[in-house]
This record gives structure tokens, sequence and C-alpha cells, in this order.
């Protein structure tokens, strides 16, 4: 292997307080979570694929990545180009829309999850899949059905749920899905199957706009299918431990880009009065955000007294980037110079939403 492909080690030791909340979290059974943000661009796919590739290159752990998003960014990240490629270039993979295609052909679910190996982030993976977004339909349309009591529709709406139950039967540790930016059919099914969710956020005013959101839709989507579920005439089709779902909020990650100072591109389109404007208000935004999630994603909260910021992830330059072209996570990145600096900065980062992930699951 040439010098320059040589695989850097992934990580630091685990400290023993990290690794007893990781075995109290083993304990637990399982865990699905999803990460979730109706607005694009807040760093929901990095997050995603770095901080399973910590869990299970650090700590062990055993993760399931279930490519959710018609986009297939975090399929893109996470696989070589020319695996990728090859993948792609057949004319039925198996993929997430595998999971479902049976269910649209009235088959029911299928018998076998299509998991393969994304080797260097040390995660299995259930690709994404552009097809996808042909079930949006389906999904949609079962789901008035479900609302109703109709069990075709109930069982439809619980197609991820059905992918969760047998990633459980299959002893991974956490299942963790990434989601495209909208409040559509496919994402309402996602969320209803989830244990748990985690919500990414860059800190703007969108972003505010984007947590009052999820926490008023996401409520009347759980109140509906419970009303539906009262309503089957034989609910016992569905297995009790998705029917009692009752999905909690675990926590929110904001994703911190370039320092705030003005128009970067064109400072003289900006003068001074204008900058401090901009600065001041990135501040306030920043400070109110845990009375504003509080506000909005209260009701979900897993304990009332947890504290659900999970960690900010510092804008890291040029390594995002080249951890996708490498496709390697950020913290096993193969470069020197700025990249040793930047690379233990990833190591920090994601070693400490690590932790704090595991206290909330735990609390």
């Amino acid at each position: 292997m040439a010098k320059n492909k040589r695989r850097i080690a992934s990580g630091i030791p685990v400290e023993p307080d990290a690794i007893s909340l990781f075995d109290k979290a083993k304990s637990i059974g399982g865990s699905a979570t999803c990460f979730f943000n109706n607005k694009g661009g807040v760093g929901k796919t990095t997050l995603v694929a770095n901080l399973a590739a910590e869990l299970a290159l650090n700590f062990g752990a055993k993760v399931l990545v279930v490519d959710g998003d018609p986009q297939c960014n975090l399929t893109q990240y996470v696989l070589g180009d020319e695996e990728a490629l090859d993948i792609y270039s057949e004319p039925d993979p198996t993929s997430v829309y595998s999971v479902i295609r049976p269910l649209s052909l009235g088959k029911g679910y299928g018998s076998k999850l299509p998991i393969r190996s994304a080797g260097n982030f040390g995660f299995d993976l259930i690709i994404g899949d552009p097809r996808l977004a042909l079930q949006e339909d389906l999904l949609a349309q079962d789901w008035r059905d479900a609302k109703s009591g109709g069990m075709r529709g109930i069982r439809t709406t619980y197609v991820f749920a059905d992918v969760v139950e047998k990633a459980k039967e299959l002893n991974y540790d956490f299942v963790f899905f990434d989601m495209g930016p909208s409040l559509g059919a496919i994402n309402r099914s996602i969320l209803l199957a989830m244990d748990y969710f985690v919500v990414p956020m860059a800190i703007d005013i969108f972003s505010s706009w984007a947590i009052r959101n999820i926490g008023s839709t996401v409520g009347v989507w759980q109140k509906e299918l419970r009303t539906g579920i009262s309503m089957a005439e034989d609910p016992k089709e569905i297995p009790a431990s998705t029917q009692s779902k009752n999905l909690k909020f675990l926590g929110y990650v904001t994703q911190q880009h370039k320092e705030r100072g003005g128009y970067e591109d064109n400072p003289e389109d900006s003068g001074e009065s204008t900058r401090r404007r901009i600065v001041q208000a990135y501040k306030d935004i920043s400070e109110n955000f845990p009375g504003q999630v509080k506000q909005s994603l209260g009701k979900f909260y897993k304990d009332p007294g947890f504290n659900p910021h999970l960690g900010d992830i510092r804008h890291l330059g040029s390594l995002a980037p080249k951890s996708q072209s490498q496709h390697e996570p950020m913290i096993s990145v193969r470069g020197t110079g700025s990249y040793t600096g930047l690379r233990k900065q990833a190591r920090e980062i994601y070693r400490g939403i690590a932790t704090r992930y595991l206290e909330n699951l735990v609390v």
C-alpha cells in the first residue's frame, strides 16, 4: 500500500467513565435515533457519519446507519467512489428502497435487511436510493388510512419500525437514521419508528423556526397514529414494542461555521454598523437557543432536568471536504501539517458529543 494511503489510527483511548456510560447504554438493548432538521445545510449527514464512526471505531459499538435521504449524501460520503459507482450501476441495487418496495407491491415487510459494510467508518450501512422519493405518495396515501384505523396504512407507516426491530434482533447497539430536510411522508414514517431524535442546528434564525415546526408537527403525528391504532380491528398484527414507541428528544448539536464578522466576500458592501448588527444578532440567537429548544421541544424531553445540548461542532477548515474526498471519518483523515491539529480537534469534538449522547441515553 502506498505511503500516502496509510490508514491513520482512529482516535484516543476511551476514559473509564465513558466506557461505563457505553456499557449502560448497551444494557438498554439497542436504541434507534434519527438526526433530523427540516432546514438543510446544518451538517446533519456529517454529524451522523462521524458520531457513528466514533462509537464504532473507538467504543467498539455495533452500529447500523440507514440513509433515509433520497439524495444519498451519507452513502456517497462513506463509500468509496468505485464501490458507489459499482452499486449504482446495477439496475436494481439493494438499498433502503428494497425495504419499502415489497409493501408497495402488497407483499408485506421484507424478510431481511439489505446491510453492507462501510469499512472505513466501522459501521454497517443500508445505502440510500433516489427511488425512495417515488414512495412518498404511497406513504402519504396510506397515512390517511392509518389515521382512520386501517391496518394496511398502519403497516405501511411502520415500515421503518420493522427495520429497527430487525436491527435489534441482530444485536445492533445503535441504529441511526439520516434523513432529508423535510416534514414529508418519508420522514414522518422514520420519526414515528424511532426511540429518539437529535436535532443538528446552525446558529441562525431559520434553525429557530425549524425547531418550532418540529415541535408542533411531530406531536400531532404521534397523536393521530395512536388514535388510528386504537380504532384498528386487529392491532396485534403490529408488535407491542412498536405500538408503545414514544419518541423522545435526546438533544441538539450546534454547527458553527466561520466566525460572523459581516459580509466576508465583499467587506466594502457592509458598513461597521451593519457588521456589528450581524455579530450581535448571531450572539443573541446563540444565547436564546436553550430557551427556544425547551419551549418547542420540552414535551419530548426524556427527563425534565436533562441537558439537551450535546455539543458544538466548530468550523474545521478543509478537514470536512478532505474527509469526504478520502471517504474517511474526520478522526482518521490522512494528512500532515494543519491536518494534524484539525484531526485532533475533531477527535475531541466527536468524543465529547458521543459522551453526551450516551449520558442522555442512560439518564
